[in-house]
């Protein structure tokens, strides 16, 4: 069973514990990019609450997981593709290798 880790910290000024299974050390990074994307859509909408910074960070994030996602599915299928080529090329070859020295043996 895993292990729960309670980490706090402060977003805007609305302090927050999270239960997660991640360490400090991720957790620390991700309130380092939490808060970072605030500031950042602080600044280009200064007049914007905290509940909509947090609706715009949730919504940007779900657009950016989306986009990998999408990414991720494209070059899974390219693998699949690109396995299956090399699957079919090192089948052939060892049945063109086959018919060669069976021909030759043959003789």
């Amino acid at each position: 069973m895993t292990s729960k880790n309670r980490y706090k910290f402060n977003f805007g000024d609305k302090p927050l514990t999270l239960t997660t299974d991640k360490d400090n050390l991720f957790m620390e990074e991700v309130e380092r990019v939490a808060k970072e994307k605030y500031e950042a859509i602080k600044e280009k909408l200064p007049q914007a609450d905290n509940e909509t910074v947090a609706i715009l960070m949730a919504i940007n994030s779900l657009s950016t997981q989306l986009s990998r996602e999408i990414e991720f599915e494209k070059t899974e299928k390219e693998l699949v593709e690109l396995r299956t080529k090399t699957i079919v090329g090192i089948q052939e070859r060892a049945g063109h290798s086959q018919k060669t020295h069976t021909g030759g043996e043959k003789q």
